[in-house]
């Protein structure tokens, strides 16, 4: 089309058909800006497209870290959960002043124990980095991201406190009360003073604190899951149409 047009335009310019010349010149020019404006919009689209592509890619990995990570939570809820029995008894045993019973230095080792989750964020780390979290221009599926990653930042705090916790009961008290040769006791008073008690009572309050945590991490990220389930079904939908 443009050589046609070319073509008519040196054939005037050489008849002195001025007019004319400046009329085909002009449609050559629309041509050519037309023509750069179909490109700059398929290549638009071709971008466009690409960018959903890594999105949903970006969603997949998503999806399988929040699986990971929920089995993760799960597990070490369970181990909190399972703490926190043991410290009911203990705590049981202290208030019944059964001092001289056998289950309280084992049940006691239970103070020495905690939890530290270590999640998976390769992707959500990935994409904060590359600045590709813009690809989610969804406003509350951005949001829903970060608010399941952020849990983790919690769950972070809570365990901090409770390992302070276990290593200060480690240090200023285990070591000593208790003959680690043979596991007695190396004091008359061992679980009977308030620090023991303490302690105890402390324990329970940061491990539920902590099951808390695990809870509300893995409910977020099957809140996330669900959108991520959604925002598929929409995209089959609008495919389909």
């Amino acid at each position: 089309m443009i050589k046609f047009f070319r073509k008519i335009r040196k054939k005037t310019l050489t008849e002195n058909k001025f007019g004319k010349y400046l009329i085909y010149a002009f449609g050559e020019i629309i041509l050519v800006i037309i023509g750069i404006l179909i490109a700059l919009a398929i290549n638009e689209q071709t971008k466009n497209r690409n960018n959903i592509e890594l999105r949903d890619l970006y969603i997949i990995q998503l999806n399988d870290e929040a699986d990971r990570n929920i089995k993760e939570l799960n597990n070490i809820k369970n181990d909190a959960i399972e703490m926190l029995k043991e410290l009911d008894t203990l705590r049981q045993l202290l208030v019944n002043k059964e001092y001289e019973n056998p289950k309280l230095l084992s049940k006691s080792m239970i103070l020495l124990n905690f939890n530290e989750f270590f999640p998976i964020m390769i992707t959500y780390e990935n994409l904060k980095f590359s600045g590709d979290l813009k690809l989610f221009d969804d406003l509350y599926l951005r949001n829903s991201i970060s608010e399941a990653y952020g849990t983790f930042n919690n769950i972070k705090t809570l365990e901090s406190i409770d390992e302070k916790g276990v290593t200060m009961y480690y240090e200023n008290y285990v070591m000593l009360n208790v003959r680690f040769m043979n596991l007695s006791m190396s004091t008359s008073n061992y679980t009977k003073d308030a620090y023991f008690e303490n302690t105890v009572l402390a324990r329970r309050v940061t491990l539920r604190q902590n099951r808390d945590a695990y809870e509300n991490s893995i409910e977020s990220l099957k809140k996330l899951k669900i959108t991520f389930s959604e925002l598929k079904n929409e995209n089959i939908s609008e495919n389909h149409n």
